[in-house]
């Protein structure tokens, strides 16, 4: 499955000219009007943050210009939202959940007459969008959703339901909403996707959740009683909902990648800093070759990234879809390298990185959730490898014509039979029996090093190769070898892998050392008194 633009952006020259206006204008802006530190703090986005970036059209980067958009070009997108991250990861994280899970859906498969009603004023964030698809039994398995989209006899949905970590779901003014659609038949049938109104009888805004990071941001409870949803409000097709998930997903993952490039490069550019300062027994900090190590490491895993990342970004402007392997790499290996930058960070910084006055532990709790949303990174390793085992996917064609690394497709698709002889995979298709878990993942990680590893060296020996390209091309190769040899040898993990019951012996075990102790403190009281409601108590 491949996904695409899907909208008509402005030239790339005049792409190019709003995403520098926009980046130089985040810059003077964050020093005068920014205080991630409180925003953290007080859990809460003040409401000059989104009317300042709505008024310079952050939140319609890409509507059309027929609605009041800007209408940008992917890689303007990337960049505005790297810079963004840069000067407050939980901020970007903030702005690419408004734009991509929440107004793209409705700017690329709304009608026409919702768009006219709807997409100028989420352009001009005079009203946020949130994206209605996580449930307390499933995520991004779509399958496992119990909402229901009731079809009406004269037309339209009754819509019932409970979602959970919905972004802006207590500030959103329309949401889109994922639902099994049921007939009137009272038969199940396809995925439908909605716009729904927060407004609308039947919506209840639920409680908040108090994530270990981006606090600023809110994520909340939507449940759905019987909500009244007319015809013209469908996104997309009928029973075609998955499309408008899947390109909702890709996208979220492309501009996730974007802002875990500027939180690496933000963390790179202050660990520098502070190491180039600092003075310890052998002279200055950056002196050492252990630190030299981590600040190099982290300056080549933002430079794969971003390689990677704005090939991506070229593909989609030219009018050509991208495969939906290739943005669930970009969003493993843009996610893995932030929190592992983040985390060198307060290592490096020793206990001024352990100072919440210095913003490295913030920039750590926020990177941390990149890892989980939109797909936790085992979860799209496992569907990688999968895709990997079959010599005409997408992986290999994109090594092959994209690249030009045959090499590096030959290293990769033998990594993958080695990995099938071992685990005893008969067949030469990938699905002539099940792929055993080690299997997959392992394969998984070949297939990203491969891609890192291909990307790395088509950047650094192009004809204007950014700083550190050799070496970060130089990193992505062994990193490769790494991989293919793992998958040789096999993981340790692998090998020491205990059976479920094992694992319960353990854990008993452990509670006779430690004991089960389970707070039960009342905790913080909340809610109305029941004699101040507007109800009377029973």
């Amino acid at each position: 499955m491949q996904v695409s633009c899907r909208y008509t952006a402005v030239s790339d020259v005049e792409s190019r000219a709003r995403g520098d206006r926009l980046i130089a204008w985040l810059r003077a802006w964050a020093e005068r009007r920014v205080d991630s530190r409180l925003m953290d703090e007080r859990r809460s986005i003040p409401p000059h943050i989104g009317l300042d970036l709505g008024r310079q059209g952050v939140f319609g980067m890409q509507v059309e210009e027929q609605w009041g958009g800007l209408a940008l070009r992917s890689r303007e997108v990337a960049r505005v939202l790297e810079q963004a991250a840069a000067i407050d990861l939980g901020l970007g994280t903030w702005m690419l959940t408004s734009l991509f899970p929440g107004v793209r859906p409705i700017a690329t498969f709304a009608t026409d007459a919702v768009k006219r009603d709807v997409l100028p004023l989420l352009a001009s964030g005079r009203m946020l969008a949130g994206y209605a698809q996580t449930e307390p039994g499933a995520g991004t398995h779509f399958p496992a959703m119990a909402a229901q989209a009731i079809a009406q006899p004269g037309g339209g949905w009754s819509v019932s339901g409970d979602k959970v970590w919905i972004g802006n779901a207590q500030w959103a003014g329309v949401l889109s909403v994922m639902a099994h659609e049921v007939g009137t038949d009272g038969r199940r049938h396809g995925l439908t996707a909605l716009a729904v109104d927060t407004d609308s009888p039947g919506v209840v805004i639920g409680g908040e959740l108090l994530s270990i990071g981006m606090r600023g941001m809110v994520q909340g409870e939507v449940s759905f009683r019987d909500v009244a949803v007319a015809p013209d409000r469908l996104l997309g097709a009928r029973e075609k909902g998955l499309e408008v998930g899947v390109d909702s997903m890709c996208w979220s993952r492309f501009a996730i990648a974007a802002t875990c490039i500027g939180a690496m490069k933000r963390a790179g550019q202050v660990m520098l800093r502070f190491a180039g300062r600092r003075q310890i027994a052998t002279g200055r900090l950056i002196d050492h070759p252990v630190l030299r190590a981590t600040f190099g490491e982290t300056a080549a895993q933002a430079l794969v990234t971003e390689a990677l990342l704005h090939r991506v970004a070229a593909i989609l402007d030219s009018g050509r879809g991208v495969s939906v392997d290739l943005f669930a790499v970009c969003k493993i290996v843009g996610s893995e390298f932030a929190w592992q930058a983040a985390d060198r960070l307060v290592q490096a910084l020793g206990s001024r990185g352990y100072d919440e006055a210095n913003g490295a532990g913030q920039l750590l709790r926020d990177a941390r959730v990149t890892r989980i949303f939109e797909g936790t990174t085992e979860a799209l390793l496992a569907y990688v490898g999968q895709q990997a085992l079959v010599e005409r996917s997408d992986i290999y064609a994109f090594l092959r014509d994209e690249l030009h690394a045959d090499s590096v497709a030959d290293r990769l698709l033998d990594a993958a039979r080695t990995m099938r002889k071992r685990h005893g995979v008969a067949g030469a298709a990938a699905d002539a029996e099940p792929p055993r878990p080690w299997l997959v993942a392992v394969v998984g990680r070949a297939a990203v090093a491969a891609l890192l590893a291909a990307v790395a060296d088509a950047e650094a020996s192009g004809a204007n190769p950014r700083p550190g390209a050799a070496k970060a091309a130089h990193w992505a190769a062994h990193a490769f070898d790494d991989a293919c040899a793992r998958a040789a040898g096999g993981s340790i993990l692998e090998r020491a892998i205990v059976e479920p019951a094992e694992a319960e012996e353990i854990a008993t075990a452990w509670t006779a050392s430690i004991g089960d102790v389970e707070q039960q403190q009342p905790g913080e009281r909340r809610g109305l008194d029941p004699l101040l409601r507007r109800a009377p108590p029973a």
